[in-house]
């Protein structure tokens, strides 16, 4: 007898093979034709619905939208695809491919079975590779350098149309038959379709968009919105991208998830997951995959991590439990404890990563420029600043991607629920520790050493200074890392560094993270003190410390609300992100 599956971990499919066809055991029905499957879709769905004049026409930063009762091989995700690369239009342009499914297949059987239409490969290849952990709930799976944006949802089918925003121009539902899967084509699922459905006409694009910040979050939403074909004015202060707390020389990129599985663990779970899929590109370059270890490196953590370890089920490709002498050998290192190893997690190169996004042909910079005021005038933002060359910047759309400058630059009466956190890093030369194979997480976290501004040095972090403005580093937030680092790994550092005998001229850095009262992001239109979206103006802030792991996710959430195209996050982890529970509510005086 098979066992349930304990969430987040969603059932895959039962798969038979018939020469090399794969067939559901679930519902004793095959995925498709092996000899003219691709040939039946293309006539079905592809000429039928007169698709390659529709998407031809597609205007300029617009979309097209297809949804899909069930992605089963992907094969009609993988021929529309080709579609949309043989007849799209050469200007940028989106198309987004939204599909629930019930009984995911494994990767290595989705890669099995692709492997019957070898004109697919390629597309097939990248497919598989982006390919989410069977988890259960919403997968943004960015693809095509972003020509191409496919929202997968894992689990029952009326839980899907019922949790996800979208309009689709066209449906896929010619794989189900009445016989087979029933519930498609009962009055609820009909009447969910016609919901989620829209006129084949394409909505106009937005003309222009400002983001205020270029740090993580500003970089990783101008790019996206760049990608999408939008034009994008990015302002800072700065005179260059990632001047703030983005610019580290190395960042952890990890999430801590809950014992209970519940939205904030999956809003969590999901923004690591995409981060995972969004990063690989830039492997060896600004993104490091060693593989993470959180520690159990107190008792208190210890008995979380056992809890965590009872109450879920997770791919082991994802994360599982290790001992101490696994998590020695997967690190390099003398540990204290074993912990939870993540194998694809790693640290990035955060202020290489940003320049990088903000040189985008399509982002207009607007460096050392100093915000002051934003206004709405004619059905545009005014943007007034400190540059004379630039007095006055206007936009359609405005974006406050500040961090913990947010507050000051939201117009409006009003004040808000942010709070500034200072963060100071430690750079440690290889000589003084005994670098880890893989990042290391606790009190502190610790990445291995590598090439950095002319030397191999490793990074400690962070300090989380509520009372503190300083904006260089001290030697003291030098000691608490050292102190914090040798209580965890003890063995880490040389005997002096451990005992506190710092050696002269020690670096680091501070960045000043941005958090809100209920440690959740913010992302989405600004609410009014009415609780009324203000047209127009929208924030992307108070990821605190694992902004690394939750702006990729984030900005391609603000992405779709700024485009009007499907959203990549479900209606229930959109609510958590609102930015009307950010404002502060006044007491009446009695």
């Amino acid at each position: 007898m098979t066992l349930p599956t304990v969430p987040p971990a969603i059932e895959p499919a039962e798969i038979s093979w018939h020469h090399g066809v794969p067939e559901s055991k679930q519902f004793g029905d095959g995925y498709f034709s092996c000899k003219k499957g691709l040939e039946e879709f293309r006539c079905a769905f592809i000429e039928h619905n007169n698709l390659p004049a529709r998407f031809s026409c597609v205007s300029e930063a617009g979309s097209f939208v297809v949804a899909e009762a069930g992605f089963g091989s992907g094969l009609s995700f993988l021929a529309t695809w080709q579609a949309w690369l043989a007849w799209g239009p050469s200007h940028a342009a989106t198309l987004h491919f939204v599909a629930s499914e019930r009984f995911p297949l494994t990767s290595q059987d989705l890669k099995k079975a692709l492997l019957v239409w070898p004109e697919l490969g390629e597309l097939a290849e990248e497919l598989v590779a982006s390919y989410p952990p069977l988890v259960r709930g919403t997968h943004r799976i960015v693809l095509a350098g972003g020509r191409v944006r496919l929202t997968l949802f894992f689990g029952d089918m009326h839980d899907a149309w019922n949790t996800l925003s979208f309009k689709a121009d066209a449906w896929v539902l010619n794989g189900f038959e009445p016989a087979i899967a029933p519930e498609t084509w009962q009055k609820p699922a009909i009447s969910e379709v016609c919901q989620h459905s829209k006129p084949g006409a394409s909505k106009a694009p937005v003309p222009s968009v400002a983001l205020i910040g270029a740090g993580i979050a500003g970089c990783l939403l101008a790019n996206n919105l760049a990608r999408r074909g939008y034009v994008v004015t990015l302002i800072d202060a700065a005179d260059e991208p990632a001047s703030a707390a983005s610019g580290n020389l190395q960042g952890a990129m990890y999430v801590k998830l809950g014992v209970e599985f519940n939205h904030q663990t999956e809003l969590a779970l999901s923004s690591l997951t995409f981060s995972q899929r969004y990063y690989a590109p830039y492997r060896d370059q600004y993104w490091h995959p060693t593989g993470l270890i959180q520690l159990a490196w107190s008792d208190t953590e210890q008995s979380r991590q056992r809890r965590f370890i009872e109450r879920n089920q997770y791919p082991e490709d994802l994360l599982h439990p290790v001992t101490r002498q696994e998590a020695e050998a997967l690190t390099g290192t003398s540990l204290m404890s074993g912990g939870l190893w993540f194998p694809g997690c790693g640290w990035l190169e955060p202020g290489k990563l940003c320049k990088s996004l903000a040189k985008h042909s399509g982002i207009r910079k607007v460096l050392t420029y100093s915000v002051e005021k934003i206004e709405p005038s004619e059905g545009e933002w005014h943007i007034s600043g400190t540059d004379p060359d630039n007095p006055d910047i206007r936009a359609d759309q405005v974006v406050i991607c500040a961090g913990h400058l947010t507050p000051q630059l939201i117009p409006g009466s009003g004040s808000f629920r942010f709070k500034a956190i200072r963060g100071q890093v430690t750079h440690l030369p290889e000589p003084l520790i005994n670098s880890p194979q893989a990042v290391i997480c606790g009190a502190r976290y610790l990445n291995p050493a590598h090439g950095l501004q002319g030397e191999r040095l490793a990074v400690i972090g962070a300090t989380f200074d509520l009372h503190s403005d300083e904006p260089a580093p001290t030697t003291e937030s030098h000691r608490e890392n050292i102190r914090e680092l040798s209580s965890m790994v003890p063995n880490i550092l040389s005997e002096d560094m451990a005992a506190g005998d710092l050696p002269g001229q020690l670096a680091g850095r501070v960045g000043f993270r941005c958090t809100t009262h209920d440690y959740q992001p913010v992302a989405g239109p600004l609410c009014d003190i009415e609780g009324q979206e203000v047209e127009g103006l929208y924030l992307l802030t108070g990821m605190g410390s694992k902004g690394l792991t939750y702006a990729p996710l984030l900005a391609e959430f603000v992405a779709d609300q700024l485009t009007g195209q499907p959203s990549a996050l479900p209606i229930s982890l959109a609510k958590r992100l609102t930015t009307a529970r950010m404002r502060q509510l006044k007491v009446a005086s009695s």
